[in-house]
């Protein structure tokens, strides 16, 4: 079984590595610790990393590296002195790694799951435990840990259909990989429910809500400056401001057409626009000119006289979005599976979405349910309701006020996921 794994592996890498690279190209930044990937690591990381020891938290993207973050804090809070070495595969997620973790966590590129790379970083960190962050297995580095005696653990756990149906695809493989985890914290019934069909044992399971709940209440560090660079921009605290984030390839061109008939109603109202992306910024500019909206971009020197402007950073959007009057997620229109609307919705403005959030599914009908989200199934009905909700701050207020409820009765997630973990972390 392992031997399978193992040539799945290099046959999946074989055919999937020119598309990778490319997408590598495209987005930049991928230079800076692009070896470790292969679990070649320099002299100064390697004394960095000592004699190990260390708890190593592994997350794929940015809104799982803010988990991650979220987690490292409060571990550290508990166990001081607490050794994290923090994993992401992407050059977004690791940006935010750079940027925003504690002193003394050891961050890195999450190295390719096959047995050489993987024994490689194991022998770099020497882990005292294992936490994968959401939503990725990784079959390899799972099973080498145990091999290794060192306990494995899902936090915030999720599965949406499509990935449950992939991994029952691979019954034997799957049930073999979560069967071995000593602890699966999932968000909700349903993820759990999942994680149990696919073979993770019943003492190991606990359902202990989202951690995203947990964080999104506190204020972005980015705030000020989010304010300053909007006021620059000629946007003061009198001027509607709708802000899409998470946008995907062929929502941008709704919004713009979105955006430019209700000017007509509101000629104020003011644009921010974060692509999920921002390596897109160039293809987001060409539909921008071609829809006759005007940008300024947040890496270069505001302009006054913009329509939009193109969030094309990363780390900001939090920020943004507190000072939205209205929010749209995407991902949910043209794009499939969504975006975590729970950020969006903690900031006191009323947050849509589409109807593609399969990836979130639980979440959303729990927004949806409260009256906390408005979930619009087109282009017409997301004009037609952000058209309603300019128009009326009390509705808008009501909204988010529900959503700040659904938020708070969801929060306590992360003292429940320390709870879980506290026995593996001691031993």
């Amino acid at each position: 079984m392992f031997f399978l794994l193992q040539v799945l592996f290099v046959v999946g890498f074989l055919l999937s590595s020119p598309f990778y690279l490319l997408k590598m190209l495209r987005r930049g930044n991928f230079a800076r610790g692009f070896w470790q990937r292969f679990a070649l690591y320099s002299a100064e990381l390697r004394r960095e990393a000592g004699s190990g020891g260390f708890v190593w938290i592994q997350a794929v993207s940015v809104g799982e590296t803010r988990v991650a973050l979220l987690l490292i804090e409060r571990l550290r809070r508990r166990w001081p002195g607490l050794r994290v070495a923090l994993s992401t595969t992407t050059s977004t997620g690791q940006a935010l790694a750079r940027k925003q973790a504690p002193p003394g966590t050891l961050v890195i590129y999450f190295p390719l799951d096959f047995l050489l790379f993987i024994n490689g970083a194991l022998n770099l960190l020497r882990p005292r435990l294992v936490v994968v962050v959401e939503t990725e297995v990784w079959p390899t580095l799972v099973l080498q840990s145990k091999r290794r005696g060192v306990p494995v653990a899902i936090v915030n756990g999720r599965l949406s259909e499509k990935s449950f149906r992939g991994y029952r695809c691979l019954d034997g493989i799957s049930r073999r990989v979560f069967g071995a985890f000593d602890l699966v914290c999932a968000q909700g019934a349903r993820d759990a429910e999942r994680f149990r069909s696919l073979g993770a044992r019943e003492a190991a399971l606990r359902t202990t809500g989202s951690l995203k709940f947990d964080d999104a209440l506190a204020p972005s560090p980015a705030g000020a400056k989010a304010k300053e660079f909007l006021r620059a921009c000629g946007v003061d605290g009198g001027r509607p401001v709708w802000v899409c984030g998470s946008t995907h390839a062929g929502e941008e061109e709704i919004v713009f057409r979105v955006f430019r008939g209700l000017r007509a109603k509101f000629p104020s109202l003011f644009l921010v626009l974060a692509p999920r992306h921002p390596e897109r910024t160039r293809q987001v500019m060409a539909v921008a000119e071609r829809c006759g909206v005007s940008l300024t971009l947040r890496s270069e020197p505001p302009w006054t006289g913009a329509d939009c402007l193109l969030l094309n950073t990363t780390g900001e959007l939090k920020a943004f979005y507190e000072l939205a009057t209205v929010i749209f997620v995407g991902k949910s229109l043209r794009g499939r599976g969504g975006q975590n609307i729970i950020e969006a919705a903690a900031s006191d403005a009323p947050v849509l979405f589409g109807p593609a959030m399969q990836n979130f599914e639980a979440i959303a009908d729990d927004f949806v349910r409260a009256g906390a989200g408005v979930q619009v199934a087109d282009e017409a009905a997301l004009r037609s309701t952000l058209e309603e909700l300019l128009a009326k701050p009390e509705q808008r207020r009501e909204i988010a006020g529900r959503a700040r409820q659904v938020i708070a009765q969801g929060s306590g997630a992360a003292e429940r996921t320390l709870e879980a973990m506290a026995g593996i972390v001691k031993s």
